[in-house]
């Protein structure tokens, strides 16, 4: 008789949760398929005047249209097309990782000074002419002095605090300090550059696409293919430091160790990203918390909406870009500050107000 009643009481829990799981993975289709229509949009949009038919065929059929429509599709779009998407997956992946790591709903990549520690390793490079790796080619110089600054100042920061034992809110404030550091060094190339230095700096650090090459998009696709499956295969411990916090230790997780190892991959994508559009912000403060909203706190469901929801953002606003002033790109990183600000609003305001 009991175990009838055990199984009648679990049947609907069962249920509840095959359900649960549908509406998850309907989610996730949906959300990718609205992803495929907007990177389709993106390439059909440019400065260019191609046909939406022409630019079509530029894609789908790549040798049977003129070499002047084939550059346009793929030298020129499909590059920072690209780019946007895996921006917006190791963007978003980043910041929901630091939210983890930091339990801060507020953290996103650039908390720890990633984007100020970027912008001074590209600023050495237009402004002073010297670089870490001046050994390298002058076209990959800029980039890899500003992945190499904003990837060690966040492994100097993880490192110092599970040496020093820090508490999450001081790798904040540390973090912070590191933010004011570079900033200042920053506005002190800015003062000593000329204008055509000043101009090249100032844009970098509004973010674009418009550069992105090939290069660049097979360097970002192999650190998200490495990264991307180690996290998936963590996402029950993901899930469990998420819940339960140091907790979690009695799990069987090595807590420390997982908070380093999460933010060394955040690090790493973070610093690629940001080395090859530059300053771009909100992607990791928005995406995450959209795609939690949606699909809950489940890690094996959470991570893949949340890449997904961050390349949709991201596209969309490459696209806002392009056509909100014609004849005219907007740098990336101002359009997704116009799209998340509001977003950061309600989320500040929202929680004030869930207390009260």
């Amino acid at each position: 008789m009991n175990s009838v009643s055990q199984t009648l009481g679990q049947a609907p829990s069962a249920h509840v949760y095959k359900n649960d799981v549908r509406r998850k993975l309907l989610l996730i289709v949906v959300f990718l398929i609205l992803t495929v229509l907007a990177v389709i949009t993106d390439l059909l949009c440019g400065s260019g005047t191609l046909p939406w038919h022409v630019a079509l065929d530029g894609v789908f059929h790549p040798d049977q249209v003129s070499p002047m429509v084939h550059v346009v599709m793929w030298d020129l779009r499909m590059p920072v097309t690209i780019t946007a998407v895996l921006s917006g997956i190791g963007l978003a992946i980043a910041g929901s990782l630091m939210q983890t790591v930091l339990d801060n709903p507020l953290a996103e990549p650039f908390t720890l000074g990633i984007s100020s520690a970027a912008g001074f390793g590209a600023a050495l490079v237009i402004v002073f002419q010297t670089s870490l790796v001046s050994f390298l080619p002058v076209d990959y110089l800029l980039t890899a002095n500003a992945f190499i600054f904003s990837l060690v100042t966040v492994l100097f920061i993880g490192m110092f605090a599970a040496r020093k034992g820090l508490s999450v809110e001081m790798i904040v404030m540390l973090g912070i300090a590191v933010h004011f550091i570079f900033s200042a060094l920053l506005g002190l190339a800015q003062y000593v550059a000329n204008v055509d230095q000043l101009q090249s700096l100032v844009f970098w650090m509004m973010g674009s696409l418009q550069k992105s090459t090939w290069t660049q998009v097979g360097i970002n696709t192999v650190i998200i293919v490495l990264i991307v499956p180690i996290l998936l295969l963590l996402s029950w411990q993901i899930s469990a430091l998420r819940g339960f916090g140091e907790q979690a230790q009695v799990l069987g997780i090595s807590v420390a160790r997982l908070r380093m190892l999460l933010l060394t991959f955040s690090a790493l994508l973070a610093s690629a990203i940001t080395a090859t559009i530059g300053v771009v912000g909100f992607i990791g403060l928005v995406a995450p918390h959209v795609a939690r909203m949606l699909v809950g706190e489940d890690q094996r469901f959470t991570q893949l909406m949340t890449m997904i929801v961050g390349a949709l953002i991201m596209t969309l606003s490459s696209i806002v870009s392009k056509m909100l002033i014609p004849g005219v790109i907007l740098p990336i990183g101002m359009v997704t500050s116009l799209l998340g600000v509001p977003f950061f609003v309600w989320l500040v305001f929202g929680r004030s107000m869930g207390r009260r």
